[in-house]
């Protein structure tokens, strides 16, 4: 099992890795967002040496809210592009694995049907060209939309060459019962990487400290173990307060090697 955390798109990228290394995380998941995370604003690098220095592996990451499905064609084209501009620089970093998300906004313009499918051609030309580049799609399992198993299935059946990232906490939310278990009989020939952060439940994706909410660690911990998934997880834990993330971090690993 190896654990990382994501860079905090809105604060200063450098500092965020190197805090990353100097914490002795196994990996860092790198969200290239605005405003200061944007692919045409990174020192590259400097941003090389420090994943060098500190010996990180790193998963790539994306904003989740490009509306590449949008009905305005500029809108959508645009979004693409900048979906694609992130896979140019992934590749300078060697990186294997990116992860996007489904369009949920487009869900309000086109309603749910129609969004999952106009998402899933969207996400087979992605994956089309993320492979030309050596790269693995992933898509992740959001609040709104792509968070029941029928959906995610029609995404996999159409799609043969994306992965997916299991996010914990959106399985949370907008359920009677966190679907973690679920997604993991259902789809651990995808899973290729899981998003750890807690919540309440209901629909506010609140992204706390591991223990902070409502979420069973120990039994989730037990369904990853059922299914020997013994891969990479990485903590989307926003605090002000980063000693969070390093509890959040002791926490998963105590629960790991007891349960």
């Amino acid at each position: 099992m190896r654990i990382g955390r994501m860079n905090n798109p809105m604060r200063d990228l450098l500092s965020e890795v190197r805090w990353t290394g100097r914490n002795r995380f196994d990996l860092l998941e790198l969200t290239l967002e605005p405003p200061s995370a944007h692919p045409n604003n990174i020192d590259l690098d400097s941003l090389k040496q420090l994943i060098d220095r500190y010996e990180l592996e790193v998963i790539g990451h994306t904003a989740y809210y490009l509306p590449y499905t949008s009905p305005y064609r500029s809108l959508a084209d645009a979004s693409i592009s900048e979906l694609i501009k992130c896979m140019d620089f992934f590749v300078k970093l060697n990186v294997k694995l990116m992860t996007v998300h489904p369009d949920e906004a487009s869900m309000d313009v086109w309603g749910r049907s129609r969004a999952v499918d106009r998402t899933i051609k969207a996400i087979k030309l992605l994956a089309g060209e993320a492979q030309k580049r050596g790269i693995k799609l992933l898509v992740e399992n959001t609040p709104r939309l792509f968070n029941e198993a029928d959906e995610l299935e029609k995404l996999f059946n159409a799609v043969e060459n994306v992965g997916f990232t299991l996010d914990v906490g959106h399985a949370n939310l907008n359920a009677r019962e966190n679907k973690t278990k679920l997604f993991l009989e259902r789809f651990l020939d995808r899973l290729e990487h899981v998003h750890l952060s807690d919540n309440m439940g209901g629909s506010a994706d609140l992204h706390l400290p591991l223990g902070a909410g409502k979420i069973p660690w120990d039994r989730v911990v037990g369904w990853f173990k059922e299914v020997g998934y013994d891969g990479t997880f990485t903590l989307e834990v926003f605090s002000r307060d980063y000693d969070y993330v390093l509890i959040s971090r002791e926490k998963f690993r105590q629960l790991w090697r007891e349960v």
